[in-house]
């Protein structure tokens, strides 16, 4: 089929060690029937014969190009294909995933049709290692609001003008999860997206992709992150997402992410304490925090360990020198929420303990210090903070229900 007076399109696929798929994802860009294709394999090295693959279709010339060379990732990877991409429009399909039939055809017509579009996206499926169906990806037509919502974007039912993919500066290298995510967002800024509603993509899900193995540890925080940096808040839908898909990760690990990236706003922070190192605390167990007056602080959480002396620990609390209140902590390990009201910014409270012993520390005996037990965790809360934190408590598999009710961003759009 002639493709004179037609554009370019590159399509550019990041590529490390999927040998098992990345011939099916070749396969799904040569059964196009549009035209005047490129596509660009950007590997990072592969060792288990993706490179075999790479070279069986050397006879199709200009049409396919590859190179294969350590790189720093995902993302860099999708930018040095940019930079050698040749056309006018840019697809991104990774090396588990696939197009289906037509797909480059109906997105390069829709933006023939709509010249102000920047990019244009269309619905796609999940589907398994084996290629089975799983689910229909969450595609909605495009606005703002539902970007900051969820991923309303499938990436690789996306097709971005090369012009405005460079005018936005690529894909951000310092993420490696939500990259795309983070495109779309800086995209649609100041440029129009566009939506149709054919099925262009399917999405590979396996044990191995990093959609799935990266999602909690990695994916949770990169998103939290982004959406700060874009939108000034984060959407409950991810949090619900999150919380209702790992509950096993447990309380101190989110509220550990949620304090660092201020879901609850500008809670009370752990400025310094005067705990040691291998976690035990001294007999006056002091904590420097600062407070914003707007959200006070309510309680202070604490994790940790009695075992020093098969008995409770005492202990006066003083907020900034004036005694507040009297707290037992119990034996074994033991967590504890102490109700504290603290309004000023720069505020100390400290735990003066009943008992105390001196003990060698392992790692230089000839140090002794005089110990009351061992804090693993600490937490100063605000109130939003204080009834997460009980309502996770009461029941994990309901605190996404509680925030979805009780929480309430607003995001700039």
């Amino acid at each position: 089929m002639s493709h004179q007076g037609l554009p370019l399109i590159s399509i550019i696929t990041p590529s490390f060690n999927q040998a098992g798929f990345i011939k099916q994802t070749i396969e799904s860009v040569l059964m196009q029937d549009y035209p005047h294709i490129e596509h660009i394999v950007v590997d990072g090295g592969s060792t288990d014969g993706t490179l075999d693959t790479l070279r069986s279709y050397h006879y199709l010339g200009e049409r396919f190009r590859y190179v294969s060379e350590p790189d720093r990732g995902q993302s860099d990877a999708i930018n040095k294909g940019l930079n050698m991409a040749k056309g006018e429009i840019i697809g991104w399909l990774n090396s588990d995933d696939t197009y289906l039939p037509g797909a480059v055809s109906k997105a390069m017509h829709a933006l023939t049709l709509n010249p102000a579009w920047s990019m244009v996206y269309g619905n796609a499926y999940h589907i398994d290692e084996k290629s089975k169906f799983i689910s229909v990806y969450p595609t909605k037509p495009f606005t703002r609001q539902g970007l900051f919502s969820f991923c309303i974007i499938c990436q690789p039912s996306a097709f971005v003008r090369k012009d405005v993919f460079q005018a936005v500066g690529g894909v951000d290298e310092a993420l490696h999860y939500c990259m795309d995510y983070d495109l779309w967002m800086r995209i649609s800024k100041t440029h129009q997206v566009g939506h149709i509603g054919d099925f262009l993509a399917a999405s590979r899900l396996h044990a191995a992709c990093k959609s799935i193995a990266l999602e909690i540890e990695l994916g949770l925080p990169e998103i939290l992150k982004t959406s700060i940096r874009h939108f000034g808040a984060v959407a409950n839908d991810w949090l619900y997402h999150f919380l209702t898909h790992y509950p096993q990760k447990g309380v101190y690990w989110f509220l550990d992410l949620f304090k660092t990236h201020k879901i609850f706003g500008n809670t009370p922070i752990l400025v310094d304490s005067n705990r040691y190192p291998n976690s035990w605390i001294p007999p006056r167990y002091r904590l420097s925090l600062y407070v914003d007056p707007l959200r006070p602080m309510q309680a202070l959480l604490i994790k940790g360990v009695n075992l020093l002396f098969n008995q409770p620990v005492h202990a006066h609390v003083l907020i900034n020198n004036v005694p507040s209140t009297f707290h037992v902590i119990p034996v074994g390990q033991f967590e504890t929420c102490i109700t504290l009201p603290v309004h000023d910014p720069e505020s100390t409270i400290e735990l003066v303990c009943s008992r105390q012993q001196i003990i060698s520390f392992p790692e230089d005996e000839s140090i002794r210090q005089s110990v009351s037990f061992q804090v693993q965790h600490v937490f100063p809360l605000s109130a939003d903070e204080h009834q997460f934190y009980l309502q996770y408590k009461k029941n994990p598999q309901q605190v996404a229900s509680w925030l979805l009710k009780n929480r309430h961003p607003i995001p700039s759009l």
